[in-house]
């Protein structure tokens, strides 16, 4: 079933049903940095009528094929060497997946904060 919402007082179509549309919904986790051009990527999230989900991620649907939708942003996002997207999306076995389609993985903010038991064993000096 297809609602609607209210995204700065337009009416937002989105798409819940699941059904073979045509279309496909994909999520984008980008990081541009600093120096990225964000205003280039934020025109072209516009123009595909892309919902903000979060700081640095975005949700859209459409008809184009992911080969199309990752030509398009490494189109936008060649000249920004430290930029970095990640587009998940249904693949074709009915699973969700994603991959960097800019840049790469570093190491998470959050690495180092858990505490991990040690052995049992005294180290001997």
């Amino acid at each position: 079933m297809a609602t609607r919402a209210k995204t700065n007082g337009e009416d937002v179509p989105r798409i819940f049903d699941g059904k073979d549309t045509g279309k496909t919904r994909y999520w984008i986790s980008f990081d541009l940095g600093l120096m990225g051009d964000y205003s280039r990527f934020y025109e072209w999230l516009d123009s595909q009528g892309a919902e903000e989900c979060g700081s640095g991620l975005a949700s859209l649907v459409s008809t184009q094929a992911r080969d199309q939708m990752v030509a398009e942003i490494q189109n936008i996002l060649k000249d920004a060497p430290r930029a970095r997207a990640y587009l998940i999306s249904k693949q074709p076995d009915g699973r969700f997946g994603g991959k960097f389609v800019a840049g790469g993985r570093k190491a998470a903010p959050w690495a180092g904060f858990a505490v991990h038991a040690s052995s049992a064993l005294d180290e001997a000096f």
